[in-house]
């Protein structure tokens, strides 16, 4: 009997220790618990050859870069109108980062690890640079039997008091046992309802911090099997050498250095993107999506396709699929109109 009371004496005082050491962690509306590995494992990146000319060079051949007043230098990816970042020809996988997103783009590397997304009616969706890598950049949030996550978009922080706000059909919300399986047109429930989920859902706040970048990883694998009645496998993730993402039996190689410079650090010199365009029109605030998705945006549709069929990753044998994937993107019933 005094064994075990010595016993719940310990283990009483881990579990205050531990909750104490969460409370204390906690900011604003995240908890920043994740134990995340070292970026630079088996692979050391030259951050001093690194710049946003990586990025403007090797996604040129795929859509087409402009130049706005007020965001700098934005990109507009060569996609049809159903096109939605964190949603179309990608799925999630749980990793030991947390969730992170698994793109079939050959530009997926740079999209959905840097920078951020909004949305233009004239533009359609355009993607901002960021320097600092993450495994997706977007908010998550929990309820009604749904989660939902959405692309954040630039000049939010993280460290806000405030809970992100974007327009409400950015959000994607599908039942969590389909959370990692892709092609989530199919259990997407659509914009019609993302009203009252908002409403009745809070924001999953797990996060993780260090040297001040803060990147939401969602949902724990222990919160998602319940309803998937199955383990959920968790990937490692490890650096790669090259553009393309590949799997390994339980292993994800992706090219992601920590940290893509504006400019480069051997030069000291800003790059310009290849056959850069001035803005026809400022881009602006992010605006709703409104049924958009489903039309070629003006801007995408007054310009010439022009993805070379050689162009890097446009053909890659390995590219990683751990889940079926289909290029199919039409709406739900729910979204029909």
């Amino acid at each position: 009997m005094k064994g075990i009371f010595i016993l719940f004496s310990r283990s009483f005082a881990f579990l205050s220790i531990l909750l104490g050491l969460i409370s204390s962690r906690a900011e604003a509306q995240y908890n920043y618990s994740l134990a995340i590995p070292a970026q630079y494992e088996n692979i050391k990146y030259d951050l001093s050859l690194l710049s946003y000319n990586d990025f403007y060079q090797n996604l040129a051949p795929y859509g087409q870069w402009i130049e706005d007043a007020e965001y700098g230098y934005v990109w507009s990816p060569e996609v049809d109108g159903n096109f939605r970042p964190y949603y179309t020809n990608g799925h999630w996988a749980m990793t030991d980062y947390g969730n992170t997103w698994i793109s079939d783009y050959p530009w997926g590397w740079a999209c959905f690890h840097y920078g951020r997304w909004t949305y233009s009616s004239y533009y359609g969706w355009l993607w901002a640079p960021g320097q600092h890598w993450g495994p997706a950049w977007v908010d998550w949030r929990n309820g009604n039997g749904f989660y939902g996550w959405a692309p954040l978009s630039p000049g939010y922080s993280l460290k806000s008091k405030t809970e992100y706000a974007c327009p409400g059909d950015w959000w994607v919300f599908i039942p969590p046992q389909y959370l990692y399986s892709g092609n989530y047109y199919r259990y997407r429930n659509g914009t019609k309802n993302n009203k009252d989920i908002l409403r009745n859902s809070a924001t999953v706040d797990h996060a993780y911090e260090n040297d001040n970048i803060i990147f939401v990883y969602g949902p724990q694998a222990l919160q998602i099997q319940p309803a998937t009645h199955q383990p959920v496998t968790v990937f490692k993730l490890s650096n790669s050498n090259n553009l393309y993402t590949k799997l390994h039996g339980i292993e994800i190689k992706m090219y992601r250095p920590a940290e893509i410079r504006p400019v480069a650090k051997n030069s000291g010199e800003k790059a310009i993107p290849p056959n850069v365009v001035r803005a026809p029109r400022p881009v602006g605030k992010p605006e709703s999506i409104n049924g958009g998705e489903y039309s070629t945006p003006l801007f995408r549709a007054n310009l010439p396709k022009s993805t070379p069929s050689d162009a890097v990753g446009s053909h890659s044998p390995e590219g990683i699929k751990p889940a079926p994937q289909q290029n199919d993107n039409s709406p739900t019933k729910w979204d029909a109109k």
